[in-house]
């Protein structure tokens, strides 16, 4: 999907308004977080995906234009990740969430880090923008995920709030993310794709925090 301009809409108080459906990437948002927090490394993948990345990225009721993914680094220097239940065993990856379609990015990312975490957070840096073109029989979906470096002065472990999914979390170092990273792009059976798409976000963390 192009980067889309979107004409801006004024309401009565003089104040912008979303429209009801953003593009999955708008220039002006794009250029006002980058203003904010840092020019962002952009990247684009073609991913084929495979039967678990069809069920979902397919699906003709999208709920979200885009994701963010977030590095919370706390006040010891490292950085929270997560595991789930129903991933397999021993992988723990960075948390990230849906943007609604009528949500900025900046909200969207506030938002799911508070339901994800309840960690109060600074933004530190944009770090990037990720454009997939996920591929199924011929058939493409596009999807993105924006990426940010925040910080937290807390050193009590993230608590997650109502209806999240997640089972545990882990502190690890910045170093560790590539191995991270590694540990999704080498999965087998019916994650393998997935891990392979998610592993790319970690790469630009670990290259951008590290280098």
């Amino acid at each position: 999907m192009p980067i889309v301009e979107v004409e801006e809409d004024w309401g009565h108080d003089g104040v912008w308004s979303t429209p009801l459906r953003l593009p999955m990437i708008v220039t002006d948002e794009v250029a006002d977080l980058s203003a904010h927090y840092g020019l962002p490394i952009q990247r684009n993948f073609d991913v084929q995906a495979d039967e678990y990345i069809y069920s979902y990225r397919f699906n003709k009721v999208i709920d979200r234009r885009a994701e963010v993914v977030f590095a919370i680094e706390d006040a010891a220097g490292q950085l929270w990740v997560h595991a789930k239940s129903h991933y397999p065993t021993a992988i723990y990856r960075l948390p990230s969430g849906g943007v609604h379609w009528d949500e900025l990015v900046v909200d969207g990312l506030l938002r799911e880090v508070n339901e994800e975490t309840g960690l109060p957070v600074e933004i530190v840096r944009f770090l990037g923008i990720i454009e997939y073109h996920f591929w199924h029989d011929g058939a493409m979906a596009p999807f993105a995920s924006y990426i940010f470096h925040l910080r937290t002065g807390c050193v009590d472990c993230p608590v997650t709030q109502g209806g999240e999914q997640i089972s545990e979390f882990r502190a690890v170092t910045p170093n560790q993310i590539g191995q991270l990273a590694g540990g999704l792009r080498n999965l087998r059976g019916n994650r393998r794709g997935w891990g392979q798409w998610r592993a790319l976000a970690h790469d630009l963390v670990y290259e951008t925090l590290l280098h």
